[in-house]
């Protein structure tokens, strides 16, 4: 796959396009998308600048997705996270981006508000900032970042397990400490998927893994998770397991 640095949209940009596009509904919403924008360009640092033809391929990928989901129907709770799973495996897929890129408010606001600008207030029908400007919780900025941690496949799990639900994905994607690091992110997910596979759960797993996380986080004050192997780190992890497993119950 071709490595490419999108275009970035300033802020001020982002704002008015948001502004403009407010009161429009979604199957609108369509006919304001561009494979480019006057203020939009890739970093002046080097690298390939993405073609229109492959932001094209990106748009149309992005949209039979969103097709298959129904758009512009109204989205169940179910059909969210399927929806949310199989955007974000696609975009770390077919984006060619690298993190540092990845990691720039502008190219996901230029994603989000440009490209395909119905996907956004499709799945967020409130429309809140924080899902159109490409901040972390971007609509298709967190979806993406979810792969690169955890997937590349967001919808693939062990057998007798099932993927990783919103819950879960935000109790590790949204704690600075545990995101950025894919080796103890993954383990704290395979701990969970253990437990599940064999049933050893008492508890959903999304309350298991609500008390995992805090459990991993306080370990790095005194133990470099990084420099353990990864039976031991499996090991230290299903310890905590079973600590929330086994804690008293109100």
């Amino acid at each position: 796959m071709s490595i490419y640095i999108y275009p970035r949209l300033p802020r001020d940009v982002a704002h008015r396009i948001i502004a403009e596009l407010a009161d429009k509904g979604l199957t609108e919403l369509v006919g304001y998308a561009a494979l480019s924008h006057p203020s939009a360009a890739p970093a002046a640092v080097g690298g390939i600048p993405v073609p229109p033809q492959e932001l094209q391929r990106i748009q149309d990928g992005l949209r039979e997705i969103a097709s298959k989901y129904g758009f512009p129907s109204k989205l169940d709770q179910r059909s969210q996270q399927n929806l949310d799973r199989t955007l974000g495996t696609y975009l770390y897929r077919e984006l060619g981006i690298v993190p540092g890129d990845a990691a720039v408010e502008g190219v996901w606001s230029f994603l989000t508000l440009v490209l395909v600008p119905e996907l956004a207030p499709w799945r967020f029908p409130q429309r809140a900032e924080n899902r159109l400007i490409g901040v972390p919780r971007n609509a298709l900025r967190r979806l993406w970042w979810r792969a690169w941690a955890l997937g590349p496949d967001l919808n693939a799990a062990p057998g007798g397990c099932s993927p990783l639900g919103e819950d879960e994905f935000v109790q590790i994607m949204e704690r600075s400490g545990l995101s950025g690091n894919r080796k103890v992110a993954r383990a704290a997910r395979d701990a969970a998927w253990r437990a599940e596979a064999n049933g050893l759960l008492s508890i959903l797993r999304t309350e298991l893994m609500r008390g995992l996380i805090p459990r991993v986080l306080a370990a790095r004050s005194h133990v470099v998770l990084d420099i353990l192997s990864d039976d031991e780190l499996a090991a230290l992890l299903d310890g905590y397991v079973r600590q929330v497993l086994e804690r008293p119950r109100l």
